[in-house]
């Protein structure tokens, strides 16, 4: 997930999991609530090593027709992705305007 961009292009990277509360946490781990809002998603189906080849994409030519809203972006890694070959199953939300 990338949140806390800024103009310079710096922002922060997190991995993380859906969590419906935050009860006791490890100290090393980091909570971040995400308000409900629009997406737009994209579909990523080559290898995972060519997932920055697809952020720049979506940056540059994807999102005509959308605004990007200041939020968190991030890779959603489904049920069909192989974690062994790194293919299929990854999707990129971007939030938007609605």
């Amino acid at each position: 997930m990338i949140y806390n961009s800024d103009e310079s292009g710096s922002y922060d990277y997190i991995c993380g999991v859906a969590a419906r509360e935050f009860r006791a946490r490890p100290l090393e781990f980091t909570r971040l609530r995400i308000p409900p809002q629009s997406y737009a998603v994209f579909e990523h189906a080559d290898h995972v090593s060519a997932i920055a080849s697809a952020w720049k994409a979506i940056w540059e030519r994807g999102l005509v027709g959308f605004q990007a809203l200041d939020g968190p972006a991030f890779e959603r890694y489904g049920e069909q992705f192989d974690g062994r070959t790194g293919l299929s199953g990854v999707e990129i939300w971007i939030p938007v305007t609605p």
